[in-house]
């Protein structure tokens, strides 16, 4: 009975081609029923594909020390079986704070960026990671609530990359039975029967209720739906990928390991459905990033507004970190902005010249400063500092300082940077009814030329928030819906 979960793990390893003969695999463990079943199976197929296995294990450094003692469950379990184990320390939660994150969205960018490391120092060609059926239908119901499109849909994608999951076709509970019927030990973690954090809702209280009062067999339903959503969302990105491929001109980099700029022909973008539009868009970003991972439905609705615009100008933006996109007549350019050096030379110097300092590697001398939310950051060049917190309540903000801002938290896309004055900046200063470039603001405000880039200029991931001790940004502005708010206080140093 409790063999079902290896028949499940296998199918699927088998189905989409994950484990190739004489494969390096880095198994990321926690110790939890998942990753120690995902242990066993890949052990268990070691002497028939002549894999070499490694293994990862993380200290988030949480549950008043749980996650230690779990970290030595784990060290003992890899040393009995013979398996390189490698391990590292973080405090995730405070890590997440800083970055703005949820605690599990930190803990696992911390998680992704050692397996990737690891992996990379000593070439291990797939890592394998232990979401299960159970994960699958968790995340499809959050991105559902969320209002997520077709590709978020489609769930957790069975193989990203090197990235394999063997599990993801396996429910939990047959798991934790071969576990169980095998004798085999495992940790439990305590916070996944809380609910504070939404996965757990979801997991505890919606799944159960939906099955005890509509439909006890919820759970398969789902995940065939999810399996269908997979198969159509992978036949339109290969189809949009064609179209883009055949319709659009690329460079390489150097190594000719990376696409680093595209130039796709506006025409025939727009003459596409808006259901493909989208996902072509979708498709050039991820080429020249090398993952669609932080890809709003907002980057790509900014990016097709460049394109369908009628008003005639050159245009520009940066939705994402070091990526470039402009329109120059009748063509889109996307540009990787870390390999300057092998983007076309026109591009470059239009990219120099219209765009001055808007590209990550301070090409211009300044400095870029990520601020902390909950404490204090030096911001470096300017001789001030800035005090970053999230309210509750703002109090009489109307009265406040210059020194001060008060911002609407929802409305602001995380990292906020601290940055000086670049050519062609443009925001919506609050009262102005519209937007305006900086340079014609400093100027109304009679700004001498040398004092501008004194001036810290605060930006999301998106747009300029506030010009420190001047102007809040209109996009970000408190009104009577804002429930969260970012307080920022510049002062001297």
């Amino acid at each position: 009975m409790s063999d079902r979960a290896l028949k499940l793990s296998l199918e699927t390893i088998s189905r989409f081609g994950m484990i190739e003969y004489g494969n390096s695999i880095l198994i990321s463990v926690s110790g939890g029923p998942d990753s120690v079943f995902l242990t066993h199976l890949l052990y268990k197929l070691k002497d028939k594909f002549g894999l070499e296995l490694y293994g990862f294990s993380l200290d988030h450094k949480t549950r008043e020390g749980q996650s230690g003692r779990d970290l030595e469950f784990v060290k003992n379990l890899y040393s009995s079986m013979g398996i390189k184990l490698f391990c590292e320390k973080a405090d995730a939660a405070e890590w997440s704070r800083i970055k703005g994150l949820s605690f599990q969205e930190g803990a696992r960018k911390i998680r992704l960026y050692y397996l990737n490391d690891i992996a990379d120092k000593y070439d291990i060609k797939k890592i394998a990671v232990g979401h299960n059926m159970d994960d699958n239908m968790e995340t499809f119901l959050m991105r559902l609530i969320r209002g997520a499109g077709a590709r978020g849909l489609s769930g957790i994608k069975p193989f990203s990359g090197r990235i394999i999951r063997p599990l993801i076709n396996t429910p939990g509970k047959e798991i934790k039975n071969y576990l169980d019927e095998k004798c085999i030990s495992y940790c439990l973690d305590r916070s996944n029967f809380e609910n504070k954090y939404q996965r757990n809702r979801i997991r505890n209280m919606l799944i159960p209720y939906i099955e005890k009062n509509f439909f006890k067999n919820f759970k398969s339903s789902l995940n065939r739906s999810i399996e269908i959503l997979r198969e159509e969302e992978n036949f339109l990105s290969k189809y949009s990928m064609n179209i883009l491929e055949r319709i659009a001109h690329s460079s390489r980099s150097r190594d000719r390991n990376r696409t680093v700029y595209l130039k796709i022909p506006i025409e025939p973008l727009l003459s596409s459905s808006a259901a493909i539009r989208r996902r072509i868009i979708m498709c050039a970003v991820e080429k020249i990033r090398g993952t669609s991972e932080d890809i709003s439905f907002r980057n790509i609705e900014d990016m097709l507004k460049l394109a369908v615009s009628r008003s005639g100008e050159n245009k520009w933006i940066t939705p994402l970190k070091n990526i470039m996109i402009f329109r120059i007549n009748g063509f889109i350019h996307m540009a990787n902005t870390d390999f300057m050096e092998d983007i076309p030379d026109i591009i470059k110097s239009y990219i120099m010249d219209r765009a001055g300092g808007e590209i990550k590697g301070s090409y211009d001398g300044e400095s870029r400063t990520e601020i902390i939310i909950g404490g204090e950051t030096e911001l470096e060049g300017f001789g001030m500092a800035v005090r970053a917190k999230v309210m509750d309540s703002a109090g009489d903000f109307k009265r406040a300082a210059c020194s001060k801002a008060f911002l609407d938290y929802d409305k602001i896309i995380l990292p906020v940077i601290v940055r000086s004055w670049r050519k062609g900046d443009r925001f919506y200063p609050f009262g102005a009814g519209g937007s305006r470039k900086l340079h014609d603001f400093f100027i109304d405000k009679k700004i001498p030329v040398n004092r501008r880039k004194k001036i810290p200029v605060f930006c999301d991931a998106e747009k300029i928030i506030w010009i420190g001790k001047m102007r809040i940004d209109s996009r970000v502005k408190i009104t009577p819906e804002t429930s969260k708010f970012l307080y920022l206080e510049l002062f001297e140093k």
